[in-house]
């Protein structure tokens, strides 16, 4: 066997070998993160993100692909605070909410059986970490293609987008009011809870973060809900093992921001129904162009008078 085929056969075992190094990396990094109160933002995930690519020998074709969209995905969250200032009054979703679970509030029932006041129990905790994962995820997951697939990639991150600036049109003029907001003596805001408690309240934000404004109107539809649940279908067609466990990421994900008083169950519905949309729409755009491209292709041309 020739030195070149040995490299070609080398290969994908070193480039698996650096992304379960980069894995370990990854979640060493998260872990003190959230050990020390560091919010974990976009900028810093895809800094980390950054040196595993050049470690396989892809620095530059990743600052190509990835600097388009840190710039509109950090566009946008500056944009969602802005929504906050419309002056629109927040709508009251508990009572679509009450409708659709036979006159329930799973929030309530939630924390009346698992929140004990003053003690930061385990799924408190549980919680606020799938909660405080909600940037993160997309973004490895959105790496994780890239390494494997560029075109799979720009897909998903066109439709992860599209779907986040859908949202905000939605937050801009149909605000909606989360648990927490909606009833302020019954449901806890746990977050706040447990992080005063962990960190005396001092959670660390980036000074990029701390200057846009949140919207603590944004809650329907749930990005926390629709973010996992778009790249399980995006990963669902090509690779299968890791798109259930998104899809068991995203019921943790649902079960976590009901529980935290965040959002109501119909806010991950309508989540759910954005991410569809938004891939439905990238994916028929994506065939409609790949079909000119091939027919372009095809086409021979013609002789010239």
């Amino acid at each position: 066997m020739s030195g070149s085929a040995k490299r070609v056969r080398l290969l994908p075992t070193r480039s698996r070998l650096i992304l379960a190094g980069s894995a370990a990396y990854l979640g060493l990094i998260f872990g003190v993160m959230l050990w020390r109160g560091i919010s974990i933002e976009p900028e810093w995930v895809v800094l980390a993100l950054l040196l595993i690519a050049i470690a396989l020998g892809r620095g530059r074709s990743f600052i190509v692909d990835w600097l388009p969209f840190l710039v509109l995905f950090l566009g946008y969250e500056a944009m969602r605070g802005f929504a906050s200032k419309t002056g629109f009054a927040p709508h009251d979703l508990s009572g679509l909410e009450r409708l659709v679970f036979g006159g329930a509030i799973p929030t309530l029932i939630l924390q009346h059986a698992f929140y004990h006041p003053g003690v930061v129990s385990w799924q408190d905790l549980v919680a606020m970490f799938f909660y405080f994962m909600h940037f993160p995820l997309p973004i490895v997951v959105g790496f994780y293609f890239w390494v494997n697939s560029r075109d799979h990639f720009r897909r998903f991150v066109a439709a992860l987008l599209l779907m986040s600036f859908l949202a905000f049109v939605t937050y801009l003029f149909f605000p909606s009011a989360p648990p927490w907001y909606q009833f302020p003596d019954q449901v806890v805001k746990i977050n706040n809870q447990t992080v005063q408690a962990l960190w005396q309240g001092k959670y660390f934000v980036s000074e990029i973060y701390d200057s846009f404004n949140p919207n603590k109107f944004a809650a329907f539809p749930s990005l926390h809900a629709a973010f996992p649940a778009l790249a399980a279908a995006y990963a669902w067609s090509r690779y299968r093992a890791l798109s259930i466990g998104l899809i068991a990421w995203t019921a943790a994900v649902l079960v976590s921001i009901v529980y935290l008083g965040e959002h109501y169950i119909v806010d991950a519905i309508d989540g759910f129904i954005y991410a569809a949309v938004a891939m439905a729409i990238v994916e028929f755009v994506a065939r409609r162009l790949a079909r000119r491209r091939t027919a372009g292709v095809s086409t021979p041309a013609r002789p010239s008078a």
